[in-house]
């Protein structure tokens, strides 16, 4: 394998995963680490001919399966790993970095919705074999993707507040409720189970054996965290979650699926954003909507740092 095709075979562990993830946090760590990526020394122990499978006696050698995946992702691929070497060159040239503050809010924004930071991690690693180095990584580099299409609009103050004003609702992140919930079809079956509940019965056992909820009934009747608006859940269960403690077990409310008996896990209080704290929010998305599209600015890029492909790549 040459040292091309093992900086290829590389990349293209991370894409199959589900998103390329290189260079670093830091600008500067990032080209660095991107350019020692491309200087990869060649393994003479690995010849291109050689075996890496066999089935049914057939030899897949080290070259068909390079070929192989060059014909499924080369071109996207090395599209991007063109784009990063150029963002991370601009981003030196104008002095631009993304902080480890910054990047934890954007994660934390992609959070929104999960019970918890561990389990979104931990749905981002089987679902699409992301770790959180890979993900930290991929919101560093959209992040200051923005910062170099943003970086020669300016926007007023009386911009800022004016969109405040109008969009304050925007920024407030209402009550939350974690919750359980088992849902039967008939109501004094409910009312049953409710009384074994009440009279410490398990609470995620019995959702598992009794609920006909397929959603929530393998997990032991976790729906997770749900906002107190959430057009998707019964109106009936959210009214009912917002009357009781941490902890607390009741119901049955009458659902379209039958009768639910829910928990309340855990609770999150209604939060607002002050102005001060939305205002580098605000204009980063005024700017956004005055830039350029984001795959016009990596084009530009590419153009800037004279990026040329120089060996065909087989058509997929």
């Amino acid at each position: 394998m040459t040292r091309q095709e093992k900086g290829l075979w590389t990349a293209v562990i991370v894409l199959t995963l589900g998103m390329l993830v290189m260079g670093s946090v830091m600008v500067v760590q990032g080209l660095r680490t991107g350019r020692e990526e491309g200087e990869l020394p060649h393994d003479s122990g690995q010849e291109e001919g050689s075996a890496v499978a066999t089935i049914n006696g057939e030899v897949i050698t080290d070259k068909d399966w390079t070929d192989a995946l060059k014909k499924r992702y080369g071109s996207e691929l090395l599209l991007q790993m063109l784009n990063r070497k150029a963002v991370y060159a601009e981003a030196i040239a104008r002095n631009l970095t993304v902080t480890p503050r910054e990047i934890a809010k954007e994660l934390t924004n992609a959070m929104d919705g999960y019970d918890s930071e561990q389990s979104y991690y931990e749905e981002m690693q089987s679902q699409l074999g992301l770790s959180r180095q890979d993900l930290e990584l991929e919101a560093g580099y959209r992040l200051l993707l923005e910062k170099i299409a943003t970086s020669s609009i300016q926007i007023k103050d009386s911009d800022i507040e004016r969109y405040w004003n109008e969009h304050q609702e925007d920024y407030v992140s209402p009550e939350k409720y974690d919750l359980s919930m088992i849902v039967v079809k008939d109501k004094r079956e409910a009312d049953s189970l409710l009384e074994a509940l009440e009279n410490g019965a398990d609470f995620e056992q019995t959702a598992r054996v009794e609920s006909t909820d397929s959603f929530s009934r393998d997990l032991g009747g976790k729906l997770g965290w749900i906002e107190q608006n959430d057009p998707f859940q019964p109106e009936e269960v959210l009214n009912l979650a917002g009357q009781l403690e941490i902890g607390d077990i009741a119901g049955p409310v009458d659902i379209q699926e039958g009768y639910a008996i829910i928990k309340l896990n855990d609770i999150q209080e209604r939060q607002e954003q002050s102005a001060e704290e939305a205002h580098e929010e605000i204009r980063m998305q005024l700017a956004l909507s005055q830039a350029d599209p984001l795959p016009q600015v990596e084009e530009r890029l590419r153009n800037k740092y004279e990026a040329v492909v120089v060996s065909d790549i087989p058509a997929s």
